[in-house]
């Protein structure tokens, strides 16, 4: 469809009023939309109404035929456990995740077998029909089928947002489908622990095996880190840290040893020198301090008396007396007393200085040994960081065997610990109960939709046919797709032929509705003229076959049957026509012989009037054109001699109509339009296409004054009800002779489906 076809389908809501899509609110366009739609209806009444009948028909009998069918559901709730303090986000897209893969468990193959196994369905008549099998004789191949007709009749619904699971079943037979409902869970859950169990045991077992082998490896690595610490003399911690930790000891005590003995050596040596040096001045002794005390009192009894009398009083002889002996023994004894104490020094200096040497010894030989000892350390940990390595490598082994054995013997323990948990397990929280309404057939329903689904189908192809039919069949579309006017519409004549001019159906019959359609035609081109002066009317169309002929010559007839002489040129020269076969018939020259004649003056047909007995004056309508068709007519066209013959022709005739040939086919008739006063484009109704039309629009440089319609299905185009006068031609019938075309039934419309109407009046 061109975009000229999609701009009428916008605009022929409003045929024949002058407006377009983007007219406003104006309220007689929704009326203009409304008749549109009531017009397109109208047109395809009868598609729309086979639709919908055969679509009715259909669901009817489908509703009579169908089987009774049940539907029951049992709900199954999926037990949803995480972890306190979880995250929620988290645990949400889990239990969503563990509800869709406990709904894919239950639409599993798997499980509907172990329903069928369980409820022995093969062997149910009433599930199986026909095909059900005696127990003992049920095959793989029985139950797979019996499985594959359960999976089609169930259905598993779950919403992602809840934890319950619908099981849906349906059948032709209630109790059936009930058990079966109820079965599902059971079995899912039945096959679940077995299929779990089975493939937990076998794990077990394998990690048993393991476990054993496992234990093998690391008392072989713990045996060979033993055996390496016994044969290189490395306890636990040797070559690490405790052996540099014990080596610094020792090396301190070392250190403080020889310290020690220093220190004891110094010290013997200060007491020898200190022993010389002790003073003596502070010996005594008790009877020396009672000496001094009687001598203190003497001299104290000698100062009083002294007050008292002089001094050589014989108190005072005596006192002085006692006090000279007193001081004789007291300078003994100070001697006496400075003797012991002088000897007392020297011993304890003595053995003082003994001490001291005994000490430094002990401190020598303690700093040698630790010395010895620190030396033996040292080349034992030069000893265990070379063995270091390998003691690392197999220590490291034997950690990795320790830890594997640990994590295959942890794993076992929780797999023997899961053996009897489920997991995640589904519970029958509703049970499938018995139906007693079934769900199918629903006849109200069913008709309903098929009614409003046909017709709103019925309706969508009805537009989409006018959508996409790209046909030229009314006069409001030429108007808008092309901007012309349309001059007339010749009505289709079975059969009908024409060898001559006087067999045109306008001079035949001249009341029938032909000669009106012919008459109104020549009308309209009498208006091209200027003041009725002698004028040349070119006739052409997109394609051969469209009629061009045809019109020519009714439109010749009609002007000469309204008292004009006209006469038709026959420029279509390519191939045969009945223009050449009415020249045949004629005893003049022919239109080559005319144009190749040097005459100077041409012997044209005469124009004189025809005997009649009518009132008015009539002409005899006149062809010219050739004998044979013409090897090379585009020359013949280009002659200088034509426009001479053309000038001629309009001192003699008063309608000169040129039959020019089809536009698209050849550019003659853009040649002849140069010297034709008008054109007029002959349209096949319902044949030609809007892209021929704007074609021939483009290739004749728009020069064509008008449209005018050949073989048009009267009783078609009035069925479609585009709005104009041939709508309603049936109510004007009786003004006409002959023939007049009839509504056809819905037959003779399916007739026309299937078979292609006859081309009448070629040209």
């Amino acid at each position: 469809m061109t975009s000229l076809a999609k701009t009428y389908r916008s605009e022929d809501f409003y045929e024949g009023t002058g407006r377009s899509e983007h007219a406003g609110q104006d309220p007689e366009m929704y009326n203009l939309q409304a008749r549109y739609l009531q017009r397109v209806i109208a047109r395809h009444r009868w598609l729309i109404i086979g639709i919908v009948g055969i679509t009715l028909a259909v669901a009817i009998l489908s509703q009579m035929l169908a089987t009774p069918r049940y539907r029951t559901t049992a709900t199954v709730q999926v037990e949803l456990t995480d972890e306190e303090g979880a995250n929620q986000a988290e645990a949400a897209a889990r239990n969503a995740q563990r509800v869709e893969n406990e709904a894919k468990i239950y639409r599993s193959r798997a499980v509907a077998e172990h329903v069928v196994r369980t409820l022995d369905l093969t062997s149910s008549a009433k599930f199986m029909g026909g095909a059900a099998k005696p127990p003992d004789k049920v095959r793989e191949e029985d139950r797979a089928v019996a499985t594959t007709k359960l999976v089609d009749s169930v259905r598993i619904l779950n919403n992602e947002k809840s934890d319950l699971i619908d099981i849906e079943v349906t059948s032709p037979f209630p109790k059936i489908a009930t058990r079966i409902a109820n079965q599902y869970a059971d079995s899912a859950q039945a096959m679940r622990l077995n299929r779990r169990e089975e493939r937990r045991k076998q794990l077990l077992a394998g990690l048993d095996k393991q476990a054993k082998r496992l234990a093998g490896e690391l008392a072989a690595a713990e045996k060979r880190v033993a055996d390496f610490r016994r044969d290189t003399g490395m306890l636990e911690g040797a070559g690490g840290s405790e052996d540099l930790s014990q080596i610094n000891r020792v090396a301190v005590e070392t250190a403080s040893a020889e310290g020690m003995q220093s220190a004891m050596a110094a010290r013997s040596a200060g007491v020898s020198r200190a022993a010389g040096m002790r003073t003596t001045a502070g010996a005594a002794s008790p009877l020396l301090q009672q000496q001094q005390q009687e001598y203190e009192t003497l001299l104290n009894e000698r100062a009083r008396l002294a007050s008292l009398y002089g001094s050589g009083h014989p108190e005072m002889v005596r006192v002085q007396n006692q006090i000279d002996a007193l001081k004789s023994n007291i300078d003994r004894e100070k001697a006496s007393a400075l003797a012991v104490a002088r000897a007392q020094a020297n011993a304890e200096a003595a053995q003082q200085t003994q001490l001291a040497r005994s000490e430094a010894a002990a401190a020598s030989a303690r700093a040698g040994r630790l010395q010895s000892e620190l030396r033996g350390m040292l080349s034992k940990a030069f000893r265990n960081n070379t063995n270091n390595v390998e003691l690392a490598r197999l220590e490291r082994e034997a950690q990795v065997a320790h830890d594997v054995y640990m994590a295959t013997h942890k794993q076992a323990e929780e797999v023997r610990a899961l053996l009897g948990v489920i997991g995640v397990n589904s519970t029958l929280v509703s049970p499938a109960t018995v139906p007693t309404d079934p769900f199918s057939p629903t006849p109200k329903k069913t008709i309903t939709a098929a009614f409003f689904g046909s017709l709103v189908l019925s309706l969508l192809l009805v537009f989409a046919k006018e959508i996409m039919d790209d046909k030229v069949r009314s006069v409001e579309q030429v108007r808008r797709w092309f901007g012309l006017p349309t001059y007339g519409m010749f009505p289709l004549i079975p059969g009908l032929r024409t060898s001559s001019l006087e067999d045109s159906p306008v001079l035949r019959e001249p009341q029938s509705l032909f000669a009106e359609v012919a008459r109104a035609v020549h009308s309209e081109v009498l208006d091209l003229g200027r003041g009725h002066q002698p004028h040349t009317v070119l006739i052409t169309s997109p394609l051969p076959g469209d009629g061009k002929s045809t019109v020519a010559l009714s439109l010749c007839a009609a002007a000469a049957s309204a008292g004009r002489r006209a006469i038709i040129v026959d420029f279509d020269l390519r191939r045969p026509g009945m223009m050449q076969e009415i020249q045949r018939q004629s005893e003049g020259p022919d239109l080559v012989e005319l144009l190749l004649d040097p005459a100077p003056q041409f012997l044209l047909p005469n124009s004189d009037q025809e005997s009649t007995s009518r009132e008015i004056e009539t002409y005899k309508p006149r062809v010219l054109s050739v004998r044979e068709p013409v090897r090379d007519p585009a020359s013949l066209i280009s002659h200088r001699r034509v426009v001479a013959l053309m000038a001629n022709l309009r001192e003699q005739y008063d309608l000169v109509i040129v039959n020019g040939p089809a536009a698209l086919a050849v550019r003659d008739a853009r040649t002849l339009s140069e010297i034709a006063d008008h054109t007029l484009m002959v349209l096949s109704w319902g044949r030609t296409t809007i892209d021929e039309v704007n074609a021939t629009m483009q290739q004749m440089s728009g020069k064509i004054d008008a449209a005018v319609f050949d073989k048009v299905d009267y009783a078609e185009h009035a069925r479609r009800g585009y709005g104009d006068s041939v709508q309603f031609y049936m109510d004007s019938a009786a003004y006409y002779t002959g023939d007049v075309p009839r509504q056809t039934g819905l037959a003779g419309r399916l007739r026309r489906l299937f078979k292609r109407p006859a081309r009448v009046w070629q040209g």
